[in-house]
C-alpha cells in the first residue's frame, strides 16, 4: 500500500473515534462562575443546554471552539485540563468542574401534566429553604408546603394536609410522581430553565 494511501486510511479511521472520544468526555454537566454569576452546562450526547435556558441549544463543537445558539448565544474557546473544562469566553476565563447527576441541585420551576382527566398541567416551584409551592397551570391558586429528600425520594407536604411522594431522575432531570391530586394520575415534572 502507498504511504499516502496508508495515511488517508489511518486518517478516516481514527478521526471518528478522537471525536466520539471528545463527545463523551464532554457529555457531563459542568459547573462554574463566569461575570459573578453561576453558569452550567449539560451536554446529552447531541444537544446542550445551559443554565436558566428552557431550550436546548443548537451548538457547534471542534477540538478547541464551542458555538452555541439558542436562548443563550455563546462562543469561545475550550480545553480540558486536570478533569476541568476551560472556557475562554469573551467576558474572561471560566473554570469548570463536573457534577454528578445526585448532586443538581432540585430547586427551580418544574412542569408536567397533572394526570387529571382534563388534562390541566401543574407548576411546582422548589426552594432551598426547604419550602415550596404548586398550583394548577397557568392560572391556579398557589398551594404552599414543605419538601425532602432522601436520596432520590421526594416528600412533599402541602397546608391542605395533603402528601405527594416522587421519585427523581436525575439523568433524565424529571420527578415521577404516582398520584397528586385526588383525581390524578401519573404525573412527571420536567425541570423548567426559564
Amino acid at each position: 500500500m502507498r504511504p499516502l494511501a496508508l495515511l488517508a486510511l489511518l486518517v478516516a479511521v481514527t478521526a471518528p473515534d478522537a471525536v466520539a472520544q471528545r463527545d463523551s468526555v464532554l457529555a457531563h454537566r459542568w459547573v462554574g462562575m463566569h461575570l459573578g454569576r453561576p453558569l452550567q452546562f449539560e451536554f446529552y450526547g447531541d444537544t446542550m443546554l445551559v443554565l436558566n435556558d428552557e431550550h436546548v441549544l443548537d451548538f457547534q463543537l471542534t477540538d478547541d471552539s464551542l458555538s452555541g445558539f439558542g436562548d443563550t448565544v455563546l462562543t469561545g474557546r475550550y480545553r480540558l485540563v486536570l478533569g476541568r473544562l476551560i472556557f475562554e469566553a469573551p467576558g474572561g476565563v471560566v473554570t469548570m468542574a463536573t457534577q454528578s447527576a445526585l448532586a443538581r441541585p432540585l430547586t427551580g420551576h418544574w412542569r408536567g401534566p397533572l394526570g387529571t382527566a382534563d388534562g390541566a398541567a401543574v407548576e411546582l416551584v422548589i426552594y432551598a429553604s426547604g419550602t415550596a409551592r404548586w398550583r394548577r397551570a397557568p392560572d391556579g391558586r398557589w398551594m404552599d408546603g414543605e419538601w425532602d429528600r432522601a436520596t432520590r425520594v421526594l416528600t412533599f407536604t402541602w397546608t391542605d394536609e395533603s402528601e405527594w411522594q416522587g421519585q427523581y431522575d436525575p439523568i433524565g432531570n424529571a420527578i415521577l410522581f404516582e398520584t397528586t391530586v385526588p383525581d390524578g394520575g401519573t404525573t412527571i415534572l420536567r425541570r423548567v430553565f426559564r
